[in-house]
Formats: structure tokens, sequence, C-alpha cells
């Protein structure tokens, strides 16, 4: 395992921090933070078989952030698992929205409070076809279904499991695990009679992978109650390498489809063919004028600020470039840069193209193409800027924009009809200040845990809705993801490897130990 670079904990993201002197050696894990992740490895060890098995039951509840109904059972399960531990914990609500779990627990003494975040809410799980195995009840193989690796039955199960044992299940890794790992590690500590340094509250989210569409007002009208020092988000994977990650903020998001339009019914494409306008043709050539080949936005006006050259560089190290394009195949980056350099970028992503139905190709002429885009954005562009400059983009390649399928009579009459609709998912890019005394003191112990294994990146390719708890709450965040880099997050076949998930146990508990500490 290599060792992180001297300096590259220098941060200026996008030029806008300076980080204090980095060349320094890692600090020394202290004789509690030591304690406290011994005491998690053995806690796990001597009781793996209860920690999965709870968390066997989570993941076996469907969670679809789209069902409401489903989204409540699963916040009732887990109110009912910090009840088991006597920790406060209860529903928390907002008009319109889909339920969140908040709980606290006080360490007496503590001066610090540190809230842990994730979600429990989960992507669809179409096709289900793609699934080897079900995906809402959790199943076990020795390794990778794609290495053939075979399905070990729940009653023949043997623990502690293989390192290399993974359970595959929607939100098994993104997020279900996490918050499983932190309970684990709060039980722990309890059993060793090990402190806590902080107090803790929890916040986890129920509409995430909706978008977080009212998290803004959530925090708000719950300002009070979730008032802390500082944010620790449990989401995201861990460096393909294995090596621990440490993330200092996240790309933004907003999703939009875009759909043309040509004649009012299916025509014959011999007879039509050059006649009739081809809303798919017409599409491509709008989604070209939008991106490059090497991924750059090309759409006028659309800008975000540069990333500075120490956040380049942090940009560099702080990803496995090798790892994150091998495993899915990919021969380079669009623009031949780093990984990490890549998602500095803000990325235009074409995520479904819909034009002539499904089966048999047929000689037709359609009446409408469509696509579906998500743009992850970086600092300096908001996602209602976003929206204005595609608006204005389309109308300026000589598009008259409508807000329903045309009508006849505007089909007559106008040649060029598109339709732009936005999607309520949408936050803005946020980047935590590494000079910031509780970010530094999580980095610093990340560094102590890991003898100075840990990744330090910037921002992380994924979008988390970070920026509405600085917006409302002005309160910092670190991201510690726990789970393996090829978990199939968001995709078919999603997993949990468990050598990831016993390391994260220990890396949340060094963080109990000392998180609160020393700032």
């Amino acid at each position: 395992m290599r060792v992180l670079a001297a300096g590259i904990l220098a941060l200026a993201l996008c030029g806008c921090a300076t980080a204090p002197d980095a060349t320094t050696a890692a600090p020394a894990p202290t004789p509690l933070m030591t304690n406290a992740m011994s005491v998690a490895r053995d806690h796990v060890a001597a009781h793996e078989e209860a920690i999965i098995r709870e968390l066997r039951d989570l993941l076996a509840l469907p969670n679809v952030a789209s069902n409401p109904d489903d989204i409540r059972r699963n916040a009732d399960a887990i109110v009912q698992m910090f009840a088991r531990r006597g920790i406060s914990a209860r529903i928390i609500e907002t008009p319109g929205a889909p339920v969140n779990v908040y709980a606290e627990l006080a360490a007496p003494g503590a001066t610090r409070t540190l809230l842990f975040y994730a979600h429990f809410d989960g992507q669809p799980v179409e096709p289900l076809d793609a699934w080897v195995t079900a995906p809402f009840t959790p199943t076990l193989r020795s390794g990778r279904f794609e290495d053939n690796a075979p399905i070990i039955p729940w009653e023949r199960a043997r623990y502690p499991l293989a390192d290399d044992a993974r359970i595959y299940a929607r939100s098994s890794s993104d997020d279900k695990a996490p918050i499983v790992a932190m309970l684990a590690a709060i039980d722990a500590m309890r059993a060793a009679n090990i402190p806590l340094s902080a107090n803790l509250k929890f916040f986890l989210e129920g509409e995430e992978e909706a978008g977080s569409g009212h998290l803004a007002q959530s925090l708000d009208l719950h300002r009070d109650l979730l008032a802390s020092d500082l944010w620790l988000f449990g989401d995201g994977p861990i460096d393909p390498r294995g090596l621990p990650r440490v993330s200092l903020g996240a790309r933004g998001i907003a999703t939009f489809r875009l759909t043309t339009y040509g004649p009012a019914t299916s025509l014959h494409s011999g007879h039509y063919g050059n006649v009739a306008p081809n809303p798919a043709a017409r599409l491509a050539h709008l989604i070209a004028s939008m991106r490059a080949d090497d991924g750059r936005i090309t759409i006028n006006g659309f800008s975000a600020d540069p990333p500075s050259q120490r956040s380049r560089a942090l940009a560099r190290e702080g990803f496995d470039t090798e790892g994150m394009l091998s495993g899915p195949a990919i021969a380079e980056t669009e623009a031949g840069l780093s990984y990490g350099e890549s998602i500095m970028r803000p990325a235009l992503n074409v995520t479904q193209l819909t034009y002539g139905g499904a089966g048999p190709q047929r000689n037709a002429i359609d009446s409408q193409a469509s696509a579906g885009f998500d743009i992850r954005l970086t600092p300096g562009i908001t996602p209602q800027r976003a929206r204005e400059l595609i608006e204005a983009h389309v109308r300026n390649q000589g598009y008259t924009l409508v807000d329903a399928p045309p009508t006849l009579e505007q089909r007559r009459s106008i040649s060029y009809l598109a339709r732009l609709e936005f999607g309520e998912l949408g936050y803005a890019s946020a980047a935590s200040d590494l000079t910031n005394p509780a970010v530094r003191r999580i980095v610093d112990i990340a560094r102590a845990a890991t003898h100075d294994e840990v990744r330090i990146a910037p921002l992380m390719g994924g979008s988390l809705p970070i920026a509405p708890i600085g917006e409302v709450l002005n309160t910092p965040f670190v991201i510690v993801p726990i789970v393996n880099a090829d978990n199939n997050q968001h995709a078919p076949n999603e997993n949990l490897r468990m050598r990831e998930f016993r390391q994260g146990v220990q890396f949340y508990a060094a963080f109990l130990a000392e998180g609160g500490n020393g700032w």
C-alpha cells in the first residue's frame, strides 16, 4: 500500500481555500484510537452473526425511493434498531416529503457534536431480469457472481464470514451497510466502556435517491434539532485498491428530459424521408451541439470555476485511475485526464434515449424522440443557472420550446419544436475547506488510523445533497465511505464485501473515539 505523497493535503479547491502545511508525517494513532479500533475488530468477530442478521433484516425491506409507504416501513425499522440500544430516535416529518429518521446519543462531558448522515432509500431495481438474485432477498456468495462464486445458504454460513464474501441486495452498500456499521461501532465501544468523544446525532434520509427535493425544507424546519459541529457522511465507495478514502466534497446534480417532435403520426420512411422532420436525427444534433467528444459541455456560458493546480494534484493522488477504468473495461477517460481530474469537470450525461419503441426495427419516421440527461455540477454553477443556459441553448439552435406535447396547429406552423422538462432532482456542488479545524481533525484521524494510507479526494464523482447543509445550517462536513468500490451502486446486483464492512466498523470507531477531541 502506498503512502500519500507529501504535501497533497494542501487543498485549494477551485482556488478558494488554502490549507495549512501538510508536509509533515501523518499523526501517530493515539492509544485511545488504537484501543477503539481493536475493540471494534474483536466485537465484530464475536458478534458478526447478529450484526449481519440485523443488516439482512433491513435489506429485506423494499426501499425504492418512489414508494413512500416502503420508506416509512424502513424508517420504522431503523427507529427500532436504535431503540434496542436505548438510543433516542424518532421519525421526523416534513410536509409533502418522505420521512427521515433522527437519533441522538449524548456523551457526558463532550463539548462537540458530530452528526452522522446516511440515506436508507434506494434506487429502482429495474431491469429485474438483470439481477442474478432477487434484489430484496439478501443473498450470500463466497465472492463476486461475475467470477461464478457460489451462493452460500444462510443456514450454512460460518462466522466470521470470509473477507471476500459478499452480500447481494439493493442498498447493501448504498447506504444501509454504513448505518449498521456505525451502530456496530457504538456497540463495540459501549461494551468496552470506551467513552464517546462527542455527542452523536443521526440524520438518516428517506429521499436521497429521489433527489432530496425537500432536504432544505427539512433542515430549516428542524434546524435546532440538527445543530452540530460537523456532519460525517457515510455515502460512497472507498478506493478500488482497497485503501480508505475521505472526500471533501461532491459534485452537484440537475436532471432534465429533452424531446424533439416530427410528424403527428408515424410515417413510412420511404414516402416521407427528407420530407418529414426526423425527430431522432434532430435530437442527435442537439446532443452533439451540447457536448464535445472529450466530454466538455459546449453550451454557451456554461462555465464552472476552474480547479486550482493544488486541487488537481490532490485529485490525481486521491483516485486510482487504473482501477477505476479497468474494472468497467474503459480504455481511457474522455479527455485523457486522470480519473480525479476528470470528475473535477462538470459532466453532461445522456442517460436514456427513446425512439421507435422496442422490438424489430421499423422503416418509419416516428412522431417524437426524447433523451434523459443528468448534469454533474462542479463549483461555480448552480442547477438553476444550468437550466437557464440549457433553455437558451436549445432556443439558439432554432427551436421553439413548448410546455406540453405540441398541438396539430403547432406542428403545422412551426418546423422546429422541442420540450424541456427539468426534474426535481437538483442541488449544487459543495466542498469543505481543509483549513476548517473540524474538517482538518477528521482528516488527521483518518491519516493516523490508516497509517497515512487514506486517500483524500477534493470531490467525489457522485452527488450528495450536501449543498443545502451549508446553505441552511452553515455546518462543515466530511465524507467517510466504507464500502467496496465494485459494489454495483445504483445498478443491478448491488453488493457489499465483508472485508470493507469490517474495516469500516473500525474506521468509524476511530472517529467516535477521537472525533470530538483536539479542535
